[in-house]
C-alpha cells in the first residue's frame, strides 16, 4: 500500500503561498478552489467528496454526522492505519471529525477523555440539556457515580471547563512535530494534519513579527467591529505565513521519509481588506475560495492550469489508494477533465449571528444569512454571488456564467438538516481565541 499524508495549512491564501512556499517540491495546481469559505464545510467536502450542502455540514449544522463514509473510514476499511493531528478546534472529535481515524491527536484536552478510566466530560456536555454551573455540577456527580478514576477525571474536567485558550504555541506545527516524531509509521499509512499558523490572531515567534500582533479583526463581510490598522493586519498575516513556510519545511522533511505522497493545500483563504472585508466569516470571494494545492511524490513536478477543487483531492487520494468512491471529484494526477465547479456559503454561524446582534446590527441577520455560491470553470473564470449582485472575475469570459451556476445548484442532492450549530461554553472559549465565538 501507498503512504499518503494530507496537510491542510488552514487559512493560507493562494497569493501568499506563492510568495513564501517556492521551496515546496511537487506538482502545483494553479487554479485550485475550495468548496466553501471556512473550515467546517471545506473539511466536509475534503472528507466526503461532496459539496457541504449535500452532506449538510456547514454554518447551520457543524457536526460531521452524514451517512456518507468519510475518507478516513474508507481508507481504514481498506486496511490503512489512519492517524490525524488537528490544531483546529472545529476539526476534533467533539464535532465527529474523528470518524475513521485509529489515532486522532489534538494539542488540547479533547482526546485525553478517551483514555481508559477517564470520565468523558465532552460527551456528557453534548448530551445534557443543562447549562452553566448546573451542567458542571451534574457532570461531576455523574463522574463520581461512574466507574471512572475520580480524581484524574475531575482534574481534567476542570481544565476542560475552564477552556484554556493557549492550546498551541503559534498554530500547531510545533506540537505536530512532537506528535509525528513519536509515531511509528508502517507501510500502509494515512495521515491528516491541520495547522493553524496563518489563522487569526496572527501570532508568530518574535523574530518573525515585523509589527505588533494586531488583535482580532472581528468582522462579518464589510462590517468590522475590531478595528485595527489595515497595513498592520496585512503585515502580521504575512509574517505568520513566512513563519509557517519555515516550520512547515521541517514538518515536510520529517514526513517525506515515510510518505510516498504528501498533499499540501489550504481549506480556504482570508480577506485582508478586499471588498472592505476581513477574515472568512462571509461570502465566496475569490480571495477566500482560490487556494494553494501541491502534490509531492515521485515524478511529480511542474504546474497544472486546469481547474480543480477539494472534491478532486478526495478522489485523488482514493485513486492513489486504489479504492472506489462515489464522490463528485475526479483524480487529478493523470489527465484533468473540464468541469464547472461550485463554491458555497450557507449563511452565518451561531457566533456570527451573536456578533452582529451584540454590535447593533440585528437587522442585518437576514441579509448575511442569505446563501451565496460561485462557479469556477476551466476557462479560468470565476463568477460569484454577493450581497451586491453577481460578480465576475475572469481571465477569459464564458457565456451565461450566472445561468450555468443556477444549473449546477439545481443538480445538487441537498441534505435537509435541523439547525445544530451551537457549541458549549468550554468549546466556545477555545473558538474565541481564533476570532470566532
Amino acid at each position: 500500500m501507498t503512504n499518503i499524508a494530507l496537510v491542510v495549512l488552514d487559512t493560507l491564501r493562494k497569493d501568499t503561498f506563492d510568495k513564501h512556499f517556492d521551496w515546496l517540491p511537487g506538482r502545483r495546481f494553479e487554479w485550485a478552489y475550495s468548496t466553501a469559505n471556512w473550515t467546517v464545510p471545506a473539511h466536509a467536502s475534503l472528507f466526503t467528496g461532496l459539496y457541504p450542502s449535500e452532506v449538510g455540514i456547514h454554518a447551520k449544522h457543524i457536526y460531521c454526522d452524514c451517512d456518507e463514509p468519510t475518507l478516513a473510514e474508507q481508507l481504514q476499511k481498506a486496511g490503512y492505519t489512519t492517524r490525524a493531528f488537528s490544531a483546529n478546534t472545529n476539526i476534533t472529535s467533539h464535532f465527529n471529525f474523528d470518524r475513521g481515524f485509529n489515532d486522532f491527536n489534538t494539542p488540547d484536552e479533547f482526546e485525553k477523555f478517551k483514555d481508559d478510566g477517564i470520565f468523558d466530560f465532552p460527551k456528557f456536555s453534548r448530551e445534557t440539556n443543562t447549562y452553566g454551573i448546573k451542567k458542571y455540577l451534574a457532570a461531576a456527580y455523574e463522574c463520581v457515580r461512574s466507574d471512572a478514576s475520580i480524581i484524574p477525571s475531575l482534574i481534567l474536567g476542570g481544565k476542560y471547563a475552564l477552556g484554556d485558550n493557549e492550546i498551541t504555541e503559534y498554530g500547531g506545527a510545533v506540537e505536530a512535530l512532537d506528535a509525528i516524531s513519536e509515531m511509528e509509521f508502517s507501510d500502509h499509512e494515512f495521515l491528516f494534519m491541520n495547522l493553524m499558523e496563518a489563522h487569526e490572531p496572527y501570532r508568530a515567534p518574535e523574530e518573525y513579527m515585523t509589527v505588533e500582533e494586531p488583535g482580532l479583526t472581528e468582522s462579518i463581510g464589510d462590517l468590522s467591529f475590531g478595528g485595527g490598522d489595515k497595513q498592520q493586519i496585512q503585515l502580521a498575516y504575512d509574517d505568520c505565513a513566512r513563519y509557517l513556510s519555515d516550520i512547515y519545511k521541517t514538518v515536510f522533511n520529517e514526513l517525506r521519509t515515510d510518505f510516498d505522497y504528501i498533499i499540501t493545500l489550504s481549506d480556504h483563504g482570508e480577506m485582508l481588506g478586499e471588498h472592505n472585508a476581513w477574515g472568512h466569516e462571509h461570502g465566496v470571494y475569490p480571495e477566500l475560495t482560490h487556494i494553494p494545492l501541491c502534490i509531492s511524490g515521485s515524478g511529480l513536478s511542474g504546474s497544472c492550469h486546469k481547474t480543480v477543487n477539494l472534491l478532486d483531492v478526495h478522489s485523488t487520494i482514493l485513486d492513489i489508494a486504489e479504492i472506489e468512491g462515489d464522490g463528485r471529484g475526479q483524480p487529478i494526477l493523470s489527465e484533468v477533465g473540464d468541469h464547472d465547479r461550485l463554491t458555497e456559503y450557507m449563511g452565518l454561524t451561531s457566533w456570527s449571528e451573536r456578533k452582529l446582534t451584540k454590535n447593533g446590527h440585528e437587522e442585518q441577520l437576514e441579509k448575511y444569512n442569505n446563501p451565496l455560491r460561485g462557479i469556477v470553470s476551466n476557462e479560468k473564470y470565476y463568477g460569484f454571488e454577493s450581497n451586491s449582485g453577481f460578480i465576475e472575475t475572469r481571465e477569459n469570459y464564458i457565456v451565461n456564467g450566472e445561468k450555468r451556476l443556477k444549473s449546477l445548484v439545481k443538480n445538487l442532492n441537498l441534505r435537509e438538516v435541523d439547525q445544530q450549530n451551537e457549541v458549549p461554553d468550554e468549546v466556545k472559549n477555545r473558538l474565541e481565541d481564533l476570532g470566532y465565538a
